[in-house]
């Protein structure tokens, strides 16, 4: 710390008078920076907010100001909430709340606890939403902040509403609504209306609902129009007129809100209008388009929620990069550091005696040594912290894909696809999926179909078969992947038919509930198949060929409960002790023609 000190008073005594007026500047250019990503965010903007939100950071850091820094990662957190990428939103949050922490500025806290519960409540984790609003009206309670408890109190309201608590959410909503008509904030009303709305939906008072949501889409002004908030008032309105038997108007409210949403890019509310119009189309018994809404669904859903590895896999690798740019640029600044001190030093000895020459020759000694100490220190925590983080990267990549192939592309950038013989190809698919999806939540059906596929992971990596995707409510493997393996057929078989029976005994469970269950069918091919990483990101690792067609033809032709194979899996199998075979004779497929099928089960 001495060394430090010494220099910061070394730099007032030599620059200080030649950069007094620099903080000003650079103080109001921040402010300048803030308010434009501010303004940038209310627009929609997210290219230009994010710009605003990096210049203002920059800026921020060189001053040292926390306050000033909690600001600009809260604003580019909220950016990242707006394009659905919570990971990235809540590490900048989290840096946001540490600044406002260390400076004391409750404000700032207050608007960060509300930023961190609307990406819990938008990424579906309302328990923890509910927590961080009633943080932060805590403390606006505590500062006499109108405006802010109206806003902790409207959100609140919305999480007692997905709750189930619908009677309190209608409470929240209406004290929200009387607090900014109190204050005069008549731009809030639209947004109010449209709270209340949904909630009486939910409470099944159809007629009270739509007369709040179209009255809140009267009001919202011309210059919001475009907005995120006019978009999901749009897409409630048209699960309202579906709940209220209008599905021809929902189909055409949520068509809308549809194109205004794919306008903005708001992936929640895509979701939520591919949710309305599945369930539109499939009132009207129009399969075609359900199952087209229904995909989109599944789609956007996986856009928000499902591509999480993903993120955290890209960004351990730009922290990587960062860090080494890091460790160079710093390495540059101390070089140049210590040229400007030995300048300094130089212009000292010619106005200065020879006492006062050695006094700043020994400073600049200890500045230097401090540094290159210091330096050295930081150098050595960047390594090890680079090398954790490389470990880390290298256990996604691993889990995404085969070990040979994920060394195969480290070392090369890429990874060659191959033909590989004697794959076994095991497709299952869930029976009922549409007719279970309308019995159960949104989070309820997430919950049963993810302890499904946990499970059939845990038994495909037991049985070394090779998990290939998911598809909706089908899952996909192989054995015998990324190389030949002997027995692989068997453990195929194998596989198949214990997940068949976790299945069957998770059914019993549920049905004893009173719950709805689902059934299996499963089917397995063997033969030829190329094997390979397609595209330069997201990539994955898949398979393609006839064997994948034809075992995907094989689970369509089965039964549910049963594992259905090929007669080329039986010929791998049938010396195989422990098996029994029932022939189901050919059966026509389609684009295949006749094949010859067996049903395989486990002796006793």
């Amino acid at each position: 710390m001495v060394y430090r000190m010494l220099a910061v008073i070394l730099w007032s005594v030599a620059y200080a008078p030649a950069f007094a007026q620099e903080p000003v500047q650079d103080r109001s250019h921040l402010r300048v920076c803030l308010d434009s990503c501010d303004t940038a965010i209310s627009a929609g903007s997210v290219v230009r907010a994010m710009k605003h939100a990096g210049a203002a950071l920059a800026i921020a850091e060189e001053l040292g100001d926390s306050a000033a820094i909690g600001q600009a990662v809260l604003l580019r957190g909220k950016v990242w909430m707006m394009r659905a990428e919570f990971t990235r939103a809540l590490g900048d949050l989290q840096r946001a709340m540490g600044c406002f922490r260390a400076a004391g500025d409750e404000a700032g806290l207050a608007e960060t606890y509300n930023t961190i519960g609307s990406v819990h409540f938008y990424d579906k984790g309302y328990d923890r939403a509910m927590e961080y609003y009633a943080r932060c009206l805590a403390i606006r309670q505590r500062l006499g902040d109108p405006s802010g408890i109206a806003t902790a109190t409207g959100n609140m309201g919305c999480v007692l509403e997905e709750l189930g608590r619908f009677d309190s959410a209608l409470v929240h909503h209406r004290r929200h609504l009387a607090m900014r008509l109190r204050a005069g904030q008549h731009h809030w009303v639209p947004i109010c209306f449209a709270n209340l709305g949904t909630c009486f939906d939910k409470l099944g008072r159809t007629d009270s609902a739509l007369h709040y949501l179209e009255a809140a889409l009267a009001l919202f002004p011309k210059s919001e129009r475009s907005s995120n908030a006019r978009c999901n008032a749009m897409v409630d309105r048209g699960l309202t007129l579906l709940h209220a038997g209008r599905t021809g108007e929902a189909i055409t409210g949520c068509r809308e809100a549809l194109d205004l949403a794919l306008a903005l890019n708001d992936l929640p509310a895509q979701e939520k209008c591919y949710r309305c119009l599945f369930l539109a189309y499939g009132s009207k018994d129009d399969a075609p388009r359900a199952l087209w809404a229904h995909k989109a669904y599944i789609a956007a859903r996986d856009s928000i929620r499902g591509e999480e590895r993903a993120k955290d896999l890209t960004r351990i690798e730009l922290t990587y990069l960062f860090e080494q740019e890091l460790l160079k640029d710093s390495l540059v600044r101390l070089e140049e550091r210590r040229q400007a001190d030995v300048a300094s030093e130089r212009r000292v000895g010619h106005e200065r005696d020879q006492k006062r020459v050695f006094l700043f020759g020994g400073i600049g000694l200890l500045l230097l040594v401090g540094g290159l100490w210091s330096r050295l220190r930081h150098t050595n925590r960047s390594r090890q912290l680079i090398r954790r983080e490389r470990d880390r990267s290298d256990r996604l990549l691993l889990n995404i894909l085969p070990r040979t192939v994920a060394e195969e592309l480290k070392t090369h950038g890429r990874a060659e696809a191959r033909s590989v013989e004697g794959v076994s190809v095991l497709f299952t698919d869930f029976l009922g999926f549409t007719h279970i999806c309308e019995e159960l939540s949104a989070q309820e059906l997430v919950r049963e179909v993810d302890a499904c596929f946990r499970a059939f992971d845990g038994i495909a990596a037991k049985h070394r078969i090779e998990k290939i995707k998911t598809i909706g409510d089908a899952y996909m493997c192989a054995g015998g992947l990324p190389g030949p393996r002997p027995h692989s057929a068997r453990d195929t078989v194998l596989a198949a038919l214990e997940m068949q029976e976790w299945l069957r005994r998770r059914a019993v469970a549920r049905v004893g509930r009173g719950l709805p269950a689902f059934t299996m069918r499963a089917g397995i091919h063997t033969g030829q198949v190329v094997a390979g990483i397609v595209g330069d990101s997201k990539f994955q690792y898949d398979i393609w060929g006839d064997t994948v067609n034809t075992a995907a033809r094989l689970e369509n032709a089965g039964t549910a409960g049963e594992v259905n194979i090929s007669g080329a899996t039986l010929a791998m199998i049938k010396e195989c002790p422990g098996f029994s075979f029932t022939p189901r004779g050919p059966v026509e497929v389609k684009g295949k023609g006749a094949l010859q099928m067996f049903y395989v089960r486990r002796t006793a």
